[in-house]
This record gives C-alpha cells, structure tokens and sequence, in this order.
C-alpha cells in the first residue's frame, strides 16, 4: 500500500500539517510521509482522480475545501455527516472515505484550557466549513446557546437547520454580552477588528481558529482588554492527531504525542 499522505488548500504553503504528521509517523515507528500541495477548487476533481490513480494512502484538506469534498469522495463517517464538511480522507481499498476531525480537535483544545462547550453560550464568527463543525460540536457537547454571525445570514442559518439554541445573524450584529465564548472562524484579511469585543464580559474567552500568525489583531485586542485569547494551533494538533489515528489506524498516547506536536511546531523540527 502507498504510504504516501497529504495536506491540500489554496494556499498552503504556511500549513504545519507535514511537519505534524511526520512528527507522528516517526515517533510511532510507521513509514509513512506526509507533503502540502497546492490544490485550486477547480482542480479538486482532478485530485482526487490522481490520488485514486496513484493510491495514495489518504490527504488532510483544509480552505476552500471541506465543503467541496463532500460529494467528490465514495462514503462519509458519521462525523464528516453530522459536522457537514470533510477535512480527512482516507482509502479504504479502492473507495475514498471523507471523515471530519474538526469538532472534536477544538473541544479537545477548549479541554487543555479547562474550557468546555457544556452550557456555556458561544459566538462564532463565520459559517464556514470548520465554523460548521465548530458549531455542530456546540449542539452535540450542550451549549446553553450558539449564536453564528456572519455577512450572509442565509449562510449562518444553514449550519444547523431547525436547532433552536443556534441563532444567526449579519457580522455588523453585536455579540451577545453574556456570551463566554467567542470563536473567530474568518481569514485574517476579512476578520472583524478588537471593536467587537466591546461590551464583552473580561472573562469571556476568545479563540482565533488560526495559527499563523501566533496573535491576530482580534487575539492582541482580547489580550489587551485582560481577555483569555488562545489561537488555533491546539486545535491543529489536536485535529491532526485524530486524522493520523484515522488514516493509519495506530493507537497512541494522545496527551504525549500533543506534547511532542507543541514542541515540534515551537522549534520547527520534527
């Protein structure tokens, strides 16, 4: 079998996926060799026949694609179903599996930080692909309320259809003041400013899904306001652990190997 594995987006060249997963592979003893490529919407059908043509063990996707997969792959897990995206595939014979790490790599990073989706009512910023599983796991794991802001309300309302704790409305909307914890899912370039924590509570916690770079001007503004600000690498990680699981089927301590992942990601080495 080929043991080949990938990451793909556009762009990707900032992606720390290869660096996370080679780190695993060799840590883990397993022979497998993890590479980004960059991957256009318009050439995702074209990759997934070269990855069906070369029988390549499995690829991670990250924006604009974890929508786009859905129909492009031969079945999905129950996860990629429930969260509505897909950012793991894996082969499984000659069929391609979509699978989503998303929602549960974020709750295991709220986890680290002794944060929890259980009754606490959530803002998301964006509706997105990973805002969908971030707001999916929301409903699974009991948040009290789940409010979706984004500049398409249509959009917003998609996420979870006829589920009364989530509600959508316009970016320019204000975040609710009680809300405790507030989830940036939009691209830096388009990402409201600090002016969007006003009003908020000091101890309202606020997460930035990316990691690069390490403090976004939301992140610096939330620190600013005496804010807990945490940015998306322990979802990264933690994501990545679980695709890893899911593409080799290697069982392992997860708390060690997150460990090694913080390390490796600070240094640059796997």
């Amino acid at each position: 079998m080929d043991k080949r594995l990938f990451v793909i987006g556009d762009p990707i060249a900032h992606s720390l996926s290869p660096l996370l997963h080679n780190t695993m592979a060799r840590l883990l003893g397993l022979p497998y060799a993890y590479a980004a490529r960059r991957v256009t919407v318009e050439a995702l059908p074209a990759w997934i026949r070269e990855v069906r043509r070369e029988g390549y063990a499995g690829f991670n996707a990250t924006m604009p694609h974890k929508l786009h997969l859905m129909p492009l792959v031969d079945d999905l897990t129950e996860q990629a179903r429930y969260f509505g995206a897909v950012n793991t595939v894996r082969r499984d014979g000659a069929r391609l599996i979509g699978h989503n790490t998303d929602g549960d790599g974020f709750a295991r990073m709220l986890a680290e930080h002794g944060w929890a989706f259980a009754g606490a009512r959530v803002t998301v910023l964006g509706a997105g692909g990973a805002a969908g599983a971030i707001v999916r796991k929301a409903v699974q794991d009991g948040a009290a309320s789940v409010t979706v802001l984004n500049r398409t309300v249509s959009k917003a309302a998609q996420l979870c259809p006829g589920e009364p704790t989530v509600h959508a409305a316009g970016l320019d909307a204000p975040v609710p003041p009680d809300t405790d914890l507030l989830i940036n899912t939009i691209p830096i370039q388009a990402a409201p400013d600090g002016s969007i924590l006003e009003g908020l509570r000091r101890d309202c916690a606020v997460v930035d899904i990316l990691y690069a770079p390490p403090k976004t001007p939301l992140l610096l503004a939330a620190e600013a306001r005496g804010m807990p600000a945490v940015n998306g690498l322990g979802m990264l990680i933690h994501q990545a652990i679980l695709a890893f699981r899911f593409f080799t089927g290697a069982e392992a301590d997860d708390a060690a190997l997150a460990r090694a992942l913080y390390r490796a990601a600070e240094t640059g080495a796997d």
